[in-house]
């Protein structure tokens, strides 16, 4: 006669220690997009001079139209700024847009060039 016994420990219930995990996560979760939303509310805007303004429009068409010739072109205008030593925060905004473009995200950098032409409003 064989008697099978299954023994239960009290307080070792798995999904107790996985909800416990996941809250943890969640936690950690909010934090970070609290403090992400807290920057990006609290962030200086990029003041553009009348060329690198006219030169973001140009991008957010090009990213639109996701052509890759008019990036070309707005990579050639930028190459010449730097030349020129005219490089700012602005400047380097633009080129990180052109470097999402190139990498294929055109949606983002369409975003990022409309958010830079909001800055320029006077709020």
């Amino acid at each position: 006669m064989s008697a099978r016994y299954t023994h239960k420990s009290r307080g070792t219930d798995p999904s107790a220690g996985n909800a416990k995990i996941k809250l943890g996560v969640a936690a950690v979760l909010a934090t970070v997009g609290l403090a992400v939303a807290a920057w990006w509310l609290t962030r200086p805007p990029l003041q553009l001079n009348e060329n690198q303004y006219d030169t973001t429009i140009a991008l957010y068409r090009v990213c639109n139209q996701r052509s890759e010739a008019g990036l070309e072109q707005i990579e050639g205008l930028l190459d010449a700024a730097m030349q020129e030593g005219t490089a700012d925060a602005s400047h380097q905004a633009l080129q990180a847009i052109v470097a999402d473009a190139r990498a294929g995200r055109w949606q983002r950098a369409a975003k990022n060039c409309r958010r830079l032409l909001d800055d320029q409003v006077q709020r």
